[in-house]
């Protein structure tokens, strides 16, 4: 077997061996390294509305109720029938892949935070699921009781004394703050420009094209399908301003550890 080929016959080797195995289970991730989970707090603690300040609410709720719709009309529907069809051991496997691409981007951010220590760790974590794990499709790392540590660009413009700005809320991709907005679009594009599944010549080149699209949209894909929350679920007239409390001390919690 060609190594170029290994991870995508990985991939569909797992499916055909585990197509018996359609059973749905509850598998959202909480793990608070992972920016797209959810933080709870206590809904009882006072004052939790006027504790963030938003200047731009009215584009932000209308943004809120436009991400329900998508939510509703499109993007649960395809969640729904994604995890339906795919075996659960598949969809591990799947998530297992994305989780640890997603290390280099903590690797990078935390030399530029010139924390020699952490981008070590995220190098040696990366490195065994990728050369013990297939690719990343199985997590050794974790097995072997490696941490997980994590940073992002919005992480590192705090480190440098960038202040959160305003809450945002972004089509599709919900709650952030105009700082980490900024963030996402740089580690995208350097995660763009760094496939190193490509520079391992994991994919021939005529298959590149093809890869590129259907591994963001498999990417959307499980993302969402792992973030254990759902707008209007709560059915409050103040779910926005929970939410909007909930990532403000989701985001503190980053923060926090990130100056660990």
């Amino acid at each position: 077997m060609k190594i170029k080929n290994l991870l995508l016959l990985s991939v569909l080797s797992l499916t055909l061996i585990s197509c018996s195995n359609t059973n749905e289970v509850n598998k959202s991730d909480t793990n608070y390294s992972e920016a797209s989970n959810v933080v709870y707090a206590n809904p009882g603690e006072s004052n939790f509305m006027a504790d963030e300040p938003d200047p731009w609410e009215p584009f932000n709720r209308r943004m809120y109720y436009f991400n329900y719709q998508i939510e509703r009309l499109i993007i649960t529907p395809i969640v729904n029938t994604y995890k339906f069809i795919t075996p659960d051991f598949v969809e591990d496997r799947i998530s297992n892949f994305f989780k640890n691409a997603k290390v280099l981007n903590t690797m990078a951010n935390s030399a530029f935070q010139f924390k020699g220590r952490k981008s070590m760790k995220a190098l040696g974590r990366f490195t065994i699921n990728t050369v013990l794990g297939l690719g990343g499709l199985f997590d050794v790392a974790s097995k072997m009781g490696m941490p997980k540590p994590y940073e992002d660009f919005g992480l590192t413009l705090a480190y440098y004394g960038v202040g959160r700005g305003p809450y945002l809320v972004l089509p599709i991709l919900g709650p952030t703050y105009l700082r980490d907005a900024f963030g996402v679009g740089v580690d995208s594009v350097v995660a763009g420009k760094s496939d190193i599944y490509k520079r391992m010549y994991l994919f021939d080149s005529a298959l590149v094209n093809y890869t590129d699209a259907s591994l963001f949209v498999l990417k959307g894909i499980d993302l969402r399908k792992n973030i254990n929350f759902h707008y209007h679920q709560t059915n409050s007239p103040f779910e926005y301003e929970y939410v909007r409390y909930l990532y403000s001390k989701y985001r503190g919690i980053q923060e926090a550890t990130s100056k660990q």
